[in-house]
């Protein structure tokens, strides 16, 4: 499996529900312009730390990639907490769901104080088979 592979793996069912969802999904590298969320949009990262088990002697066949999937909610602070609920609750059974979640921290929710917009978030560790 490669990289891309995993990222696509974990990416689409968040894309999907932001699709069912009427909600605009942003890739990790890619910003709104102002950096206020004016609207509601998902943003998910995909980390690789400790990532993989290489089989002995054959770097090209790896097992065991591991990482962490990170899904972020940002929207106007009037739509606040009922929104962000209602969305992360979605990606989360989403996530649940998935093979290769090995565990699921959050969703945790945030306002803001400085910015326009509340914040939820959840991270999940996750592992990618050969």
């Amino acid at each position: 499996m490669t990289l891309q592979a995993i990222r696509r793996h974990f990416e689409t069912p968040v894309v999907n529900t932001c699709g069912a969802l009427n909600i605009p999904y942003r890739s990790a590298n890619t910003l709104e312009p102002n950096g206020d969320a004016y609207s509601e949009f998902v943003r998910a990262r995909l980390q690789f730390g400790q990532m993989m088990e290489a089989n002995i002697g054959d770097c090209t066949n790896l097992e065991n990639i591991r990482g962490s999937f990170v899904v972020e909610y940002y929207g106007p602070k009037g739509r606040g907490p009922a929104r962000a609920q209602e969305v992360m609750e979605l990606l989360f059974c989403e996530m649940l769901a998935l093979k290769g979640v090995i565990a699921i921290n959050g969703p945790n929710f945030t306002e803001l104080d400085d910015r326009p917009y509340y914040f939820a978030s959840m991270s999940m560790s996750i592992k990618g088979s050969v």
